[in-house]
C-alpha cells in the first residue's frame, strides 16, 4: 500500500514542506521539498505567533497547488514539536486539546509551536491523523537528573530531540542492531550544541544549549557567580541578555562571526584568537560528551556528531582528539528534519511505534 505523508516545519522567517512516499515494507522516497521564505515585515503584522497560523496554512497549500500534487494521496500529516513542555520522545497525535496548550502563552514562543497546529489544520478536513514527532522538549530525564540543585527548581531536557534520535536510529539500522538496544551520545552542533545520552530508545540526559558547550551563536552554560555579576550590572535588560544567551554568544561574541568556514578562513590566514577560540568550542563539546557518559554508566556503543558543523573536519578532528577514548567517534554530519518527521509519521501509521496520548 503507498503511503504519502506530508512534513511542516515551521521556522521563525520560513516554513518548510515535504512530501513523502512509502512503499509498504520500503524506505521512504522525497516527491519533493521546498523552503517558503517569509518576509519577516509581513510576519511583524500579525499580533502573535498563533494569528500567524492561517496565513501559513494557505501558503503551504498553495505550495502543495503549484507542485500538482493531490492531497486527497496523503495517509497523514506531521508537524514539528515545539515548546510544550511534559512531552516524551515520539509521536503524539494531535486534537484541539494539544494544539491549544501548545500555543499557550505560558510556553516559549517559538515557531515550531506552529508545527502541531499546522498539522492539524491541513490534516483534519482530510480526515486522516496529524503528527507532531520528537518535540524539542521531549527528553525524558531520570528523577535523578531532574534535580537542579536548587529547591522549587527542576531541570528539564531541551535539546536537538528530532536530528538526534533521527540520527541514532539510523546509526542503529546501519549496524544491524535496534536503537531500543543501544547505549549512544550524540552531539548535534549547529547554530547551538547539545548533546545527548540515549539510552533504551530515550533521551534520558542531556547537555542544553544554556549549560553545556558554546556555540556558534549561543554562550553555553556560564558560570553562575560571573553570570550574576552581568545580570545585575545594570547595563542589560532581561531581553538583551536573552539575547546575548541565544543570539549573540558563542564564537560571535569573539568573533562576529557564526559560520565555521569563516572562523576556518581566519585560522588558516594567523588568527591565534580564532584558534583559541574554536578550539575551546571543541573543548566544551568534548567535556559534554565526556558529562553524558555518566548517565549511562559508561556504556557506549557510539558518540554521532551530527548537525551543520559537523561538516566542520577541522573542529570534528579536535572533538576527536580530546573525546576519542570514550568511545568510537561516528560522522553523521548535516540534518534532514523533514525527512525525520516523516519518518516518524510512517513508522506510528505501520504499526512500528505508538503513538503518545496527550493527557494535557
Amino acid at each position: 500500500m503507498q503511503t504519502d505523508i506530508l512534513a511542516v516545519n515551521p521556522g521563525s522567517t520560513s516554513t518548510k514542506v515535504g512530501v513523502f512516499r512509502c512503499q509498504e515494507g520500503g524506505e521512504l522516497t522525497e516527491l519533493f521539498m521546498e523552503t517558503i521564505n517569509h518576509n519577516p515585515n509581513h510576519l511583524l503584522e500579525y499580533e502573535s505567533l498563533e494569528a500567524q497560523q492561517p496565513y501559513r496554512r494557505e501558503v503551504i497549500e498553495s505550495v502543495l497547488n503549484d507542485k500538482g500534487y493531490d492531497m486527497g494521496n496523503l495517509r497523514a500529516v506531521v508537524g514539528r514539536g515545539g515548546q510544550l513542555q511534559g512531552l516524551k520522545s515520539g509521536g503524539y497525535q494531535v486534537n484541539p486539546s494539544f494544539c491549544r496548550d501548545m500555543m499557550s502563552p505560558k510556553n516559549v514562543q517559538h515557531a515550531s509551536n506552529l508545527g502541531a497546529p499546522l498539522a492539524y489544520s491541513l490534516a483534519e478536513p482530510l480526515g486522516i491523523p496529524s503528527f507532531v514527532y520528537d518535540s524539542t522538549r521531549g527528553c525524558e530525564l531520570s528523577d535523578v537528573a531532574k534535580v537542579s540543585g536548587l529547591e522549587g527548581l527542576v531541570r528539564y531536557g531541551n535539546c536537538h530531540v528530532l536530528n538526534s534520535r533521527a540520527q541514532a536510529i539510523r546509526y542503529a539500522r546501519s549496524v544491524g542492531k535496534e536503537y531500543q538496544d543501544m547505549h549512544i551520545i550524540v552531539c548535534h552542533m549547529g547554530g547551538g550544541i547539545t548533546v545527548s545520552a540515549h539510552e533504551g530508545g530515550r533521551i534520558i540526559d542531556d547537555s542544553s544549549y544554556d549549560e553545556g558547550p558554546m556555540s556558534p551563536e549561543r554562550t553555553g552554560g556560564i558560570q553562575l557567580t560571573t553570570w550574576t555579576e552581568l545580570c545585575c550590572s545594570g547595563k542589560y535588560t532581561e531581553a538583551q541578555l536573552q539575547k546575548i544567551i541565544c543570539g549573540k554568544g558563542g564564537l560571535y561574541s569573539y568573533l562576529g562571526v557564526t559560520d565555521c568556514r569563516q572562523v576556518e578562513k581566519m585560522i588558516e590566514e594567523g588568527n591565534q584568537k580564532a584558534a583559541v577560540v574554536y578550539e575551546a568550542m571543541a573543548y566544551q563539546v568534548a567535556k559534554s560528551i565526556a558529562a553524558m557518559t555518566i548517565p549511562l554508566k559508561g556504556k557506549v556503543d557510539a558518540i554521532i556528531l551530527t548537525g551543520g558543523a559537523a561538516h566542520s573536519n577541522m573542529l570534528t578532528g579536535m572533538i576527536q582528539e580530546y573525546a576519542g577514548h570514550l568511545g568510537k567517534i561516528v560522522l553523521m554530519p548535516g540534518e534532514n528534519e523533514l525527512e525525520a518527521l516523516a519518518e516518524g509519521a510512517w513508522r506510528i501509521l505501520e504499526g512500528k511505534e505508538k503513538a503518545n496520548t496527550y493527557q494535557g
